[in-house]
């Protein structure tokens, strides 16, 4: 009965002895939770978004340089108008006035051209009558000097009443052109966008400012004016394809290309951290739509760049780890000791590859490809252009490789090299398996 006891014992003690080596045993970590995606072969359009204003790509303020009453218009706003079209008349009765005036002014000039003509013509009778008087002796040589003298007067006195009718008649085409202003035309073909006076009121034109009376815009021909960022907008070319998006027309988008690309920068809050440098783009619509107005918010990407057939993967599966270990090859019998010593000397913190400066190694960009068995790899790899949605690898991975993509978390933090997966399907753990907003890791 003894000899049983002891034995039950030491059966117990063994049995607790194993669960407790079991217990101490280092345990591979449970398999994470992931989402997939393959690597997969096609084209890689890298876009560029800004926000935006519509607005008409040509626009024109209709104003006059001469002042007066504003006693019509026969527009409104809204109105299509063609170019030369009446759109409105100031007082034109003191213009009127000052034209008369100038004609007038022209008409005695021309007489006094007239009359100094007809001088000319005495003077050089007057001359020729005196030459044969004098060659008659019946006239002394005086009297031929004072003919002569009085023709280059009246000749020179023609002259410069010629210029003064040339300068008369500038004058009245002055004052006929400023009366011409007085009635409003349509210098383009557009819509009246903007009426800034209306009848009875006065127009105060002088040729150092300008009084506005109405604004006139093609909507035929309309485009968006975005600001984009410094660092973008040296891949923006004019005629890059884009598309458009208007925030008052929804589930539409709109084509369009690139017109202009401002070389002047737009600085906000400069000298200061929140410093930011714009230029502005402008987007021209290839088919405006008829409900799209001047000033309505949107938003333009424009392709500034494809790639076709190209390795390429989902955005967010691309993150960033420490590049792995290199292995080091096993050292020679004699450079043992001298190994032992390096180690031995090595500082208790220096963990990881570093640079030959002796910094640590910046991360790199990374994928975590899944083998046969079910296991994460990871691999440094390069990358190309990124769209929205998907990004371009140059190295690496080979089309068919399965991906890790998800969820975020996961895939940023906590999966090691060489740890099992379980594939979920997409969207099972929430909105975190598809990564953080904006895709980019």
């Amino acid at each position: 009965m003894t000899t049983g006891r002891w034995i039950i014992a030491a059966l117990v003690i063994a049995a607790t002895g194993f669960a407790t080596v079991q217990g101490l045993r280092p345990h591979p970590p449970p398999p994470a939770e992931v989402t997939t995606a393959p690597a997969r072969k096609g084209a890689v359009t890298r876009t560029v978004t800004a926000a935006g204003h519509v607005q008409a790509r040509e626009t024109v303020k209709v104003s006059s340089n001469i002042s007066g009453d504003l006693i019509s218009l026969s527009v409104k706003e809204g109105d299509h108008v063609r170019r030369g079209q009446v759109l409105g008349q100031i007082d034109r009765r003191l213009g009127e006035a000052g034209v008369s005036q100038f004609r007038g002014g022209v008409a005695s000039a021309r007489a006094q051209v007239a009359q100094i003509e007809a001088s000319i013509l005495q003077d050089r009778a007057d001359l020729g009558r005196t030459r044969k008087l004098l060659e008659e002796k019946l006239a002394p040589p005086s009297d031929l000097e004072k003919a002569t003298t009085q023709l280059k007067v009246d000749e020179s006195r023609f002259s410069a009443q010629k210029e003064l009718v040339a300068q008369s008649q500038g004058q009245l085409e002055t004052a006929q052109y400023n009366l011409s202003r007085a009635t409003l035309t349509a210098p383009i073909e557009g819509t009246v966008l903007e009426l800034s006076h209306k009848v009875g009121e006065r127009i105060r034109g002088s040729d150092f400012s300008e009084d506005v009376v109405m604004l006139l815009g093609g909507l035929q021909d309309l485009e968006v004016k975005a600001e984009v960022g410094e660092h973008e907008v040296v891949g923006i070319h004019v005629g890059d394809e884009s598309t458009v998006d208007i925030d008052a027309i929804a589930d539409k988008q709109f084509k369009g290309h690139v017109v202009a690309v401002g070389k002047n920068a737009q600085v906000k809050n400069a000298g200061t951290d929140a410093e930011v440098t714009t230029f502005f783009v402008r987007v021209g619509l290839d088919a405006p739509p008829e409900s799209a107005l001047p000033g309505m918010s949107s938003a333009v990407s424009i392709a500034t760049a494809t790639h076709d057939n190209v390795v390429m993967v989902p955005i967010q599966a691309v993150t960033s780890r420490e590049p792995k270990k290199k292995e080091e090859k096993a050292p020679q019998r004699e450079g043992t000791l001298r190994t032992a010593e390096a180690s031995a000397a090595a500082k208790p913190g220096d963990t990881g590859p570093t640079h030959s400066s002796g910094g640590k190694a910046k991360p790199v960009k990374v994928l975590f490809v899944v083998d046969k068995d079910g296991t994460a790899q990871m691999r440094e790899v390069h990358t190309g252009i990124a769209s929205r949605t998907d990004v371009e690898i140059l190295d690496g991975v080979s089309e068919g490789d399965v991906i890790v993509d998800g969820p975020y978390r996961t895939l940023a933090r906590e999966l090691q090299d060489g740890q099992k997966v379980k594939p979920q399907a997409p969207g099972t753990k929430g909105t975190d398996a598809k990564g953080p907003p904006g895709g980019r890791s």
